[in-house]
């Protein structure tokens, strides 16, 4: 399996497995595509393992190279009878077909900086669109703004057809006001009519009040004494009743 050297491909097995949760080896675009690579060193020699890499292939075309995934680098020894497992992850971006992948690992003997290409994986995979959620948080805003363009076309539509009576009624309406009498005066004059308590109410507001009510009825009393004469003169009752006595005086002395 070994291209560079076949002293590294007899002594370490390597090989790359998809995890349980991805039993059909599927690679989701815009995700990294978790695998494990499993190292085996059977051979008396000494290797350690300075990177791992992907690259995608087109399998319609002699496996020509379309472009290489991730590299990763580990520098961990592979001793001679060590057998672990490392991580690794690749990333897609191509629209969803049918494409070739190959994934290896990159051993040196220790002690030597001659690289040994080692190949872990080489087959056809599927590329695939991650699955829409519910939950997803772009989906939520887009449902979002939908929503809210929805529900403010149909308040727009609602209004211009539907017109409110209330808001074209609403300057012309008037609110009934109750009357309130003093609680001193008959309840039985007024019965619907709900009174109020005038040692509530402050002194000073007490005295204008009266103050006002004297005057009006002062003003009345004035204006009940006077006269209005023809030609629009006003006399006073007193100036009246002088002229009504000189008038009973002079027909007396002509008697």
């Amino acid at each position: 399996m070994g291209f560079f050297s076949r002293d590294a491909e007899d002594d370490v097995i390597v090989s790359a497995t998809f995890p349980d949760s991805n039993p059909f080896g599927l690679v989701v675009n815009g995700e990294q595509n978790a695998l494990s690579l499993h190292f085996n060193n059977g051979g008396t020699k000494n290797y350690t393992l300075v990177s791992a890499g992907a690259s995608y292939h087109d399998p319609g075309n002699h496996w020509a190279l379309i472009k290489n995934a991730s590299t990763l680098r580990y520098g961990v020894p592979l001793v001679s009878g060590a057998n672990f497992s490392a991580p690794f992850s690749m990333h897609s971006e191509f629209r969803p077909q049918e494409i070739g992948l190959t994934v290896w690992a990159n051993l040196a003997e220790t002690g030597t900086t001659d690289i040994h290409r080692v190949i872990a994986l080489n087959q056809t995979v599927s590329i695939v669109e991650p699955q829409a959620s519910w939950f997803d948080p772009g989906l939520l805003f887009l449902y979002l703004i939908l929503g809210s363009a929805l529900l403010g076309g149909a308040w727009a539509a609602y209004n211009a057809f539907f017109p409110s009576s209330g808001s074209k009624k609403g300057g012309s309406r008037s609110k009934k006001v109750k009357a309130v009498v003093p609680a001193a005066q008959d309840k039985k004059q007024y019965p619907e009519v709900k009174p109020y308590e005038e040692e509530w109410i402050p002194a000073h507001h007490l005295k204008s009040k009266a103050s006002k009510t004297k005057k009006g009825k002062d003003g009345g009393a004035s204006s009940a004494g006077e006269e209005v004469l023809s030609g629009g003169d006003v006399t006073s009752g007193g100036e009246t009743s002088g002229a009504e006595g000189k008038i009973k005086r002079r027909k007396h002395k002509k008697a």
